[in-house]
């Protein structure tokens, strides 16, 4: 089980030089004196953030008796289980609570980090599927597939939208919000109709993060834009 958390390791030591190379030059954050130190110290918090969270959805959403201590609960490499909705959406928002708390640009700073995180999406899949000898369920093998499409997507098309300017600093992860959660849903429906719950929390999770994500990017793209007709 060490192997597992060598994995998480790993990931995130791609992960931070992937934010390193999209924040290094950005304007907007050399302007507000948010150096790349303070990208990597927000990144080391919010990992331990998003790691609660993740374990959090996890065990709210799977019950089981070795999780009613804490020592079971923080074990996660003993005994297995993490919520990848709960990581995602609990670790962005913690960077946008910290981001107002330090008075960062919190659309440019979630969106850096969104990008970042992309580019060592399919990495984690593949090493977790090495990791796992390939013996993985239906809802992993789909998204392991889904992970290359989905930061091609992203990175290469939607993402340079963001960077010409034509979406908003914040739309770029409201976007991916929308559309990761949507598949993470569809994708645990369809591939365990027998046992599908709507209202295992996970479920419930994606259902909050779509709806709210629709909503906060409605209110910037569009309501926006017509007040500013006006």
């Amino acid at each position: 089980m060490y192997l597992y958390f060598l994995t998480l390791i790993i990931c995130f030591v791609i992960f931070l030089y992937n934010l390193y190379l999209v924040s290094k030059d950005d304007s907007l954050l050399i302007r507000r004196d948010v150096l790349i130190y303070k990208m990597f110290n927000l990144s080391i918090i919010s990992a331990f953030a998003s790691l609660f969270f993740s374990r959090l959805f996890h065990v709210v959403s799977y019950p089981n008796s070795a999780f009613n201590n804490v020592l079971g609960f923080i074990a996660f490499t003993h005994i297995p289980g993490l919520s990848l909705i709960g990581a995602i959406a609990g670790g962005l928002l913690f960077v946008a609570i910290y981001s107002k708390y330090r008075k960062y640009p919190i659309g440019r700073v979630i969106d850096l980090f969104t990008v970042a995180f992309l580019g060592v999406l399919p990495i984690a899949y593949i090493l977790f599927f090495i990791l796992k000898l390939g013996k993985t369920d239906t809802f992993f093998n789909i998204f392991l597939f889904l992970s290359f499409v989905i930061s091609l997507v992203f990175i290469k098309g939607v993402y340079k939208l963001s960077e010409k300017g034509e979406l908003k600093d914040g739309s770029f992860s409201l976007i991916f919000l929308t559309v990761f959660s949507l598949l993470y849903f569809l994708v645990k429906l369809f591939s365990n109709l027998s046992n599908f719950s709507f209202l295992r929390i996970e479920n419930l999770l994606s259902f909050v993060v779509i709806f709210l994500s629709i909503v906060l990017l409605i209110n910037q793209e569009v309501m926006n834009k017509l007040l500013n007709k006006k």
